[in-house]
């Protein structure tokens, strides 16, 4: 079996008997064949040798160890599929020692900076409104970026003003949005059917200029593009603005479990990575933790 099989065969086994969800196929099918690449001409592709070569050149571009150790789980879930295809006898992922996950924690933007960069998008045309609307509608809520777009127009409940996400393991979650983001959404939902949607409307709320579904690199641009548009030289990602709602609902009040439920964690250790400030005063309400709302609300 040569390497184009293997990797079709997997992707059929993710889908069909691992039952796993699309996120999980997409990252999987990335990792194996970026692995395939970095071993490319390799006489032993899965020697422990180069397995560590891959992580060392992983480190090299940038990543983080919690990056390196969803990798590893990637491969080692390839491996482990090889195994049953007789391909393998050993997964070499088993011989490898797993980084710790480091105490320093991920960036994120000051309440200063989220203000600017929600302002930077040009709101008067199509494009930069709907920007500014996803980049709110990600802080606001804290969803993943894979969760963002892929909200479908029948996830939305305007009257109640929340909305469906389907986070890690396709589970279901219902997130709340405050009164000022909904006014936009809903001036959005008239721009998008006058401007993005083409010949044929695909469901999903946020789309590209062509009417297609937005995926996760592009909003990566955009957030990119604003980062540098307002003068921020640290690294931003989407993540960033995942980490920022963390951190500043926290700060506002609200506790971690309050936190752990937007976030979709299914282990509240998990929510403690992501955040780093405690508080005594716990406020389980959205409206009354979070900062975005609490200076806004009076606005509107």
């Amino acid at each position: 079996m040569d390497k184009d099989k293997h990797i079709k065969a997997f992707e059929s086994f993710l889908k069909y008997e691992y039952s796993a969800s699309d996120n999980t196929v997409e990252a999987y099918l990335h990792d194996v064949k970026d692995f395939y690449e970095f071993t490319a001409g390799r006489e032993e592709p899965y020697s422990l040798k180069e397995i560590i070569g891959f992580m060392t050149e992983l480190r090299i571009r940038g990543c983080s160890v919690e990056t390196l150790l969803r990798r590893l789980s990637g491969l080692s879930a390839f491996f482990d599929f090889l195994i049953t295809e007789h391909e393998l006898k050993v997964n070499p992922v088993t011989l490898v020692t797993k980084p710790k996950k480091w105490e320093k924690l991920p960036s994120f933007l000051d309440f200063k900076e989220v203000d600017e960069l929600l302002a930077a998008p040009d709101v008067s045309t199509h494009l930069g409104f709907r920007d500014q609307v996803m980049l709110e509608t990600m802080y606001s809520s804290g969803i993943r970026v894979s969760e963002l777009v892929s909200i479908r127009l029948n996830d939305i409940d305007m009257k109640r003003g929340i909305f469906k996400v389907t986070g890690k393991g396709s589970k279901e979650r219902l997130v709340p949005f405050y009164e000022s983001l909904r006014e936009k959404m809903e001036s959005y939902l008239a721009v998008r059917k006058d401007y993005f949607v083409k010949e044929s409307d695909n469901g999903y709320l946020f789309l590209s200029r062509t009417g297609k579904k937005l995926d996760r690199e592009y909003f990566w641009m955009i957030v990119k593009k604003y980062c540098e548009k307002i003068g921020i030289t640290k690294h931003v990602s989407p993540h960033t603005l995942r980490h920022s709602f963390a951190t500043h609902m926290l700060t506002n009040g609200a506790d971690l479990r309050t936190i752990q439920l937007f976030l979709g964690h299914s282990d509240l250790s998990t929510t403690e990575i992501y955040t780093h400030v405690t508080t005594d005063k716990t406020r389980n309400i959205m409206n009354e933790c979070h900062p975005r709302f609490s200076r806004t609300r009076g606005k509107s």
